[in-house]
């Protein structure tokens, strides 16, 4: 995963005062850099501090703004706590069922991981592949 080193910085200097298990949608203007992020606001449904649940009504709006602007969707990232670098099971289960949701022509989707304290960015990509979805790491190369 290709990402602006804007991104990694708006991550380390906004990240740290949100609650646990933040998340957001990436961007790309070229489909390959990853140059758009947007936090995801809290929904208020959520009682879980140690889950994420995306906030679906804002960031599928943001979505239909992105496509109006030229900005393919590439993702969704969340927070991890105390050096957690793995994807939970309710994280693959989500993984799959979003890429499966996507139209035929996004064959890939990134799903990078927070991890604090450390402030370190663990990538994961999720890939069609064969009428199945693939997830692996993904290195993770930073751009200026």
């Amino acid at each position: 995963m290709k990402i602006l080193s804007a991104i990694i910085d708006f991550l380390n200097n906004n990240i740290s005062d949100s609650p646990p298990e933040t998340g957001g949608i990436l961007g790309s203007r070229n489909n390959e850099l990853i140059d758009e992020i947007v936090m995801d606001l809290p929904d208020v449904v959520n009682t879980r501090p140690c889950s994420y649940y995306p906030n679906t009504d804002f960031l599928n709006k943001t979505i239909e703004e992105w496509q109006e602007n030229k900005i393919c969707f590439m993702g969704i990232f969340h927070t991890h706590f105390v050096g957690v670098k793995t994807l939970s099971h309710g994280d693959e289960k989500y993984i799959y069922d979003i890429l499966r949701s996507m139209p035929s022509y996004i064959e890939y989707l990134y799903f990078p991981i927070f991890v604090l304290p450390d402030r370190e960015l663990v990538c994961y990509k999720a890939q069609k592949l064969n009428g199945t979805v693939k997830i692996y790491c993904e290195d993770v190369c930073i751009e200026e």
